[in-house]
């Protein structure tokens, strides 16, 4: 292979490694020019060319204010592969619905195995946040939205994950449970309507999590997961208060 034949194979390899991060981007939400520019590391110049080509192929479109959206290409794809299909609106409409309130992160989660995995986000606009995109997951017996979809899912008594004949496992903040201290928790859980967390999951932040159910069936959880320097008692029981009225009156 020539030098040139090199070149080309280079060019080609990263158009479309560019391309795919442009839709990947696209596929979580509208976004402007500048911002999936941003996102994908390229001048404003090779991402308009490269979402031109993609508008032109049916992956996106524009809304009437210029934003980028999923096209009926793209949203074929997402819709054949993704098993969240059938509560992906109420998991969106939840979401939005309580980070418009705070202006915190606020993340639907699902079980997925031994995981709670984020299957929606909104990010606080505010300087410091907690990041939670979709995709995020972790080891469902750590964490405000583990708990909860543990101890609303009735699973406490079911395999967690961990490796057999363990009985303890560490948090990040370096504490240690047991499975029975879970247990006990997930029946408080149920009886308050909500689960918390502080430097379980992650060390410099806390969560609530409450449960959105479809009828009698439980979809998942809606979780705001804040940082650790907005902690104070009141500012808890304001978040978890509006959190489990936002979860009550989505399902």
């Amino acid at each position: 292979m020539d030098g040139k034949q090199h070149s080309a194979d280079g060019q080609g390899v990263r158009s479309v490694t560019r391309a795919l991060s442009l839709l990947s981007a696209v596929a979580r939400g509208p976004k402007t020019l500048t911002a999936l520019a941003g996102h994908s590391g390229v001048s404003l110049s090779t991402a308009s060319r490269l979402l031109g080509t993609l508008k032109a192929t049916g992956y996106i479109n524009q809304d009437d204010d210029g934003t980028y959206i999923p096209g009926p290409e793209l949203t074929a794809m997402i819709s054949a592969t993704d098993q969240w299909a059938g509560i992906r609106s109420i998991a969106v409409d939840t979401v939005q619905a309580l980070h418009d309130l705070v202006d915190e992160t606020s993340a639907f989660f699902v079980r997925a195995g031994h995981d709670r995995l984020c299957i929606e986000s909104a990010e606080s606009t505010r300087l410091v946040r907690r990041v939670c995109q979709p995709g995020e997951r972790g080891p469902i017996h750590l964490g405000a939205a583990g708990k909860a979809l543990i101890a609303f899912g009735h699973a406490e008594d079911q395999p967690l994950g961990l490796p057999a004949g363990v009985n303890r496992f560490p948090a990040s903040s370096g504490e240690h449970r047991t499975l029975d201290e879970l247990r006990a928790e997930c029946v408080q859980i149920r009886d308050q309507g909500y689960a918390y967390s502080a430097r379980e999951s992650t060390n410099e932040s806390w969560a609530v999590s409450a449960p959105v159910y479809r009828q009698a069936t439980l979809l998942g959880v809606l979780t705001v997961v804040v940082p650790l320097t907005r902690s104070d008692d009141e500012y808890v029981r304001e978040l978890t208060r509006i959190t489990c009225e936002v979860a009550a009156a989505r399902g």
